[in-house]
């Protein structure tokens, strides 16, 4: 092996071996889902009811209750509609 071969292999070892120490000691910045008091205690979720037809649900987890919510149709009013409720408490415990 020549003088520069033993080298540039040094220097790439050296290259890893670094890498790994900064990866090894790296850890991500923590996320927070909601970092604020659950004073109001909701969760939103949006999802594909039909083709094309998207809805927001709200879990009012103090009510226990699911609100669902649809876009207006027309394209110039932004607005959403309430279009149901159910009652969760009801609903997973089987009652009619």
């Amino acid at each position: 092996m020549t003088k520069r071969t033993v080298i540039v292999l040094l220097v790439g070892v050296n290259l890893i071996l670094l890498a790994t120490l900064i990866l090894a000691n790296w850890e991500p910045p923590t996320a927070y889902a909601q970092p604020a008091q659950l004073g109001h205690n909701y969760l939103m979720v949006a999802a594909e009811i039909s083709d094309g037809v998207d809805a927001v649900y709200v879990v009012d987890l103090s009510q226990r209750r699911l609100h669902a919510f649809t876009p207006n149709r027309d394209r110039n009013d932004r607005r959403l509609f309430h279009v149901g409720v159910r009652d969760l408490q009801r609903d997973f415990r089987g009652a009619p």
